[in-house]
């Protein structure tokens, strides 16, 4: 890999890891501390996460239309300057009001970052060597994951100095971007009716399916997954933490998705992800009667969600040709729309059903998108040519 590109992979992963590590995810990892100190109900959480996700629904509509016109870097350093004035809120919030709009920046901050990263990688990088560097870039939510545990082992539960810690750490990957990222309008012009026939066009109709039943089932482990570590298996504030550092390890070999994808073909690795969140559900489900189990699902569902979401990624960017943003806009939204509603029927399921029929649910929604393809057929193919 040229320099030039290593600094440009190396830029998105640290932004990707601010986002969706720091900003988005470490929401679910503190929520346990959160909860007694403004007095939050499991039902109201979810409600809380939900708005999250709905930013982000929004923010990666505006992402494109920016892109498109400004270029990446004005999308890519607000998703830094979002993510910071998200978990900046947070930390100084004493009611759930404050916590609502504190989420809803850093949701923003996600919806942002992604279209503008993919844009850059088109521009800058040789074909041959994006899918490589999009891998790359996108697992940089393990490494956020994995900086969000350490912190976290660090400081212990003081997670008003953790969010503030991770405000002052996003700081670097947004000057990074304002340094990197290119700007300029690529020439493509963007209107709503052309990004809306792109997203139902034919070839994107697979991902698409499948990113919202993994949005679904994914709001279960992202928003829920520390307290289910401690309320089904038992585990304590510090060995839940460990847990989130797992996941985040594990996260880390998405590295290996372009490899994946190469080796087996996208609908193969898209079923054996799905297959593996079903499995890490399960564990957490028989974690009552053997809590080590626990360290097994944390392990899989990590490896699993960041390999996943790479996956559709890649599809998103192959079926929408010319404009990869608008490709990886269109599946990342459908997955947060997902995220949306499973992060509320989940909330709502936990509160009223327990964990374990929470789980068995949601491990359906996995399985159900297991058996759909993440990428056309060449039947599919076929048959779509034909009806031109």
């Amino acid at each position: 890999m040229r320099d030039g590109n290593k600094l440009l992979a190396l830029t998105g992963f640290a932004l990707i890891a601010a986002a969706y590590g720091l900003a988005r995810f470490s929401w679910g990892l503190l929520l346990p501390a959160i909860m007694p100190d403004i007095r939050l109900s499991l039902s109201l959480a979810g409600t809380l996460s939900s708005a999250s996700f709905a930013a982000y629904c929004v923010a990666i509509v505006f992402a494109s239309v920016c892109t498109a016109r400004t270029g990446p870097r004005l999308p890519a350093l607000l998703a830094g300057l979002f993510a910071m004035a998200g978990m900046g809120i947070i930390a100084l919030s004493h009611s759930p009001g404050g916590l609502m709009a504190g989420v809803i920046c850093a949701g923003l901050s996600t919806g942002l970052v992604s279209p503008p990263m993919a844009e850059a990688v088109n521009r800058k990088v040789m074909e041959s060597q994006r899918p490589v560097v999009n891998t790359l870039i996108n697992a940089g939510t393990g490494g956020g994951i994995i900086f969000s545990s350490l912190a976290v082992l660090a400081l212990t539960d003081n997670w008003r100095i953790i969010y503030f810690c991770f405000t002052l750490a996003t700081l670097i990957p947004t000057l990074l971007a304002l340094k990197v990222i290119p700007g300029g309008a690529s020439g493509v012009r963007f209107s709503l009716k052309a990004q809306g026939a792109a997203f139902l066009s034919p070839a994107l109709r697979p991902p698409l399916r499948v990113a919202f039943l993994s949005g679904i089932a994914s709001a279960a482990y992202w928003t829920f997954g520390p307290v289910m570590f401690a309320s089904l298996a038992g585990m304590e504030a510090r060995t839940v933490t460990l847990l989130w550092l797992i996941t985040g390890i594990t996260g880390c070999f998405g590295l290996l998705t372009g490899y994946l994808t190469n080796r087996f073909g996208i609908n193969r690795v898209h079923r054996m992800m799905q297959a593996l969140t079903a499995a890490a559900f399960l564990l957490l489900m028989a974690s009552t009667h053997n809590p080590l189990l626990v360290y097994l699902a944390a392990a899989l569902y990590g490896f699993a969600y960041i390999t996943l979401s790479g996956v559709l990624l890649v599809s998103g960017v192959n079926a929408a040709g010319d404009d990869p943003a608008a490709g990886l806009g269109a599946v990342f939204l459908m997955l947060a729309i997902g995220q949306v509603a499973g992060a509320a029927a989940f909330g709502l399921l936990l509160d009223s059903a327990g964990a374990v029929i929470a789980l068995w649910i949601f491990s359906g929604v996995a399985l159900l998108a297991m058996l759909l393809p993440a990428t056309q057929t060449q039947r599919q193919r076929v048959v779509d040519a034909e009806f031109k």
